[in-house]
């Protein structure tokens, strides 16, 4: 078995690592040079995603073939696709890596979503467009940390805001009151097995996921909300892997923000407080393993590192590295990405604080 990897960030790196627990080998497909996975992995190719000469030779080293962002251009999976099986499938990549075609989807199984308007076009006449102020415009693919994102109050804003990012399909989306953000990571097997994870209680800063805490306090309504929505869409596309929900509580009501198909940054607790991690179970769907257990065994609390913390500013800024044993001797656990460039703004790594139940 030699599982294919688009994709070599840390969600990769942390999934290899799940499969080498399991004798398992994963052959990496990356653009960037260096990655965090390179170090890890049984092999890698550095290559452009059109380019068909290094999908045909990676293709042909697979047995299957999974990605670690939905953001992996379609023409390059549908052509793997012909040497081995996606997971998940290409048709689920395709609606969550699309903004308009996501929240469309989730509509049309009646699913609460905030109040959301394509933008198209300048020319486009909007009807009631006031009703959407003030509101988050987002680009339709490719956003990610708070990137392809802008918070806009009016048409003046909306159509500024539009341009700067070009002029690509983008979604307006109402601003809501939020009481607080919570996510769900489930796997789905392709005998259609399904298992999920506590929920856990996000906190986010210019849109970058800064904590998060697993177990969510919150009410055992909305854990079983939060449950049959996952199980209804996993089930509706016959969906394969592990893939994460993320929620709005507006209101005491639950609102699908959006949907990640594949392991989630809200889920690396799951590392040191469950017998099976979620990159385990990722590794177990694409070997056709039966799923791991998914019950805490601790209270578990993410905070990602952005490099911000790297730099010093004493009159000039530097980059310096943090001292890690400041935070070993609270009891922290540390994981560093080995990214091999620091910016602001940038996830570098992330610490856990774990508490085991009594």
């Amino acid at each position: 078995m030699k599982i294919g990897l688009l994709g070599g960030g840390q969600l990769g790196m942390m999934m290899i690592e799940s499969a080498k627990e399991l004798n398992i080998d994963v052959i990496v497909f990356e653009q960037e040079q260096p990655c965090p996975a390179e170090r890890v992995c049984n092999k890698i190719i550095y290559a452009n995603y059109f380019d068909k000469a290094a999908l045909n030779s990676f293709g042909k080293q697979c047995d299957v073939f999974t990605v670690e962002s939905e953001n992996i251009p379609l023409d390059a999976l549908r052509y793997l696709s012909q040497f081995g099986e996606l997971i998940p499938k290409l048709e689920s990549i395709e609606i969550f890596q699309d903004r308009i075609k996501e929240k469309n989807y989730l509509k049309k199984l009646d699913l609460p979503v905030v109040p959301c308007i394509p933008i198209l076009a300048t020319s486009q006449q909007v009807p009631n467009i006031k009703n959407y102020f003030p509101g988050i415009l987002k680009t339709a693919k490719n956003g990610y940390d708070g990137k392809g994102q802008r918070l806009v109050n009016s048409e003046v804003e909306l159509w500024g805001s539009f341009d700067n990012f070009g002029g690509v399909p983008c979604i307006l989306e109402k601003k809501v009151p939020l009481d607080m953000e919570l996510s769900i990571i489930s796997a789905r097997g392709v005998d259609g097995e399904m298992s999920s994870y506590p929920l856990a209680e996000n906190k986010h800063e210019n849109g970058i996921l800064v904590d998060s805490i697993m177990p969510a306090n919150i009410s055992n309504e909305i854990v079983r909300q939060a449950s049959d929505y996952a199980v209804k869409i996993a089930d509706d596309l016959k969906y394969s892997g592990v893939f994460c929900i993320e929620f709005f509580v507006c209101n005491e009501e639950l609102l699908i923000n959006e949907i990640a198909p594949r392991p989630h940054n809200s889920g690396h607790q799951t590392i040191v407080a469950c017998d099976c991690s979620q990159f385990e179970q990722q590794v177990r769907v694409c070997a056709k393993l039966p799923l791991g257990e998914t019950k805490l065994s601790g209270r578990a609390k993410l905070h990602n590192l952005l490099g911000d913390i790297w730099f010093v500013n004493n009159g000039v800024e530097k980059i310096v590295e943090p001292d890690w044993q400041e935070y070993r001797s609270k009891g922290l656990l540390i994981k560093l990405y080995g990214k091999s460039k620091v910016k602001k703004g940038r996830k570098m790594g992330h610490l856990i604080d774990y508490e085991k139940f009594k």
